[in-house]
């Protein structure tokens, strides 16, 4: 497979693997694909919350109306993670 490379998508991708959502430039390109998939189909990513645009816009609404953000602490992820 070939593409054309510009320092624009090089830097997409290292942020990607830098911040430890990818380990490889195959795995981010793999995840781009998977998402351009689920996008084009209307349905959520594998692994997602939702499974589709009306349920992501009301995932987003409650987001918005749960009030002003605060600081994400590692008890609060665990809550969310189900631990």
């Amino acid at each position: 497979m070939a593409y054309s490379r510009t320092s624009y998508y090089d830097g997409i991708i290292t942020r990607h693997i830098r911040a430890g959502r990818a380990t490889s430039k195959t795995e981010v390109v793999h995840q781009a694909l998977e998402l351009l998939d689920a996008v084009t189909k209307g349905r959520g990513p594998v692994g997602s919350t939702f499974s589709n645009q009306e349920e992501l816009e009301s995932l987003l609404l409650a987001g918005i109306e749960s009030g002003p953000a605060r600081p994400m602490t590692a008890k609060r992820w665990a809550k969310i993670r189900g631990k």
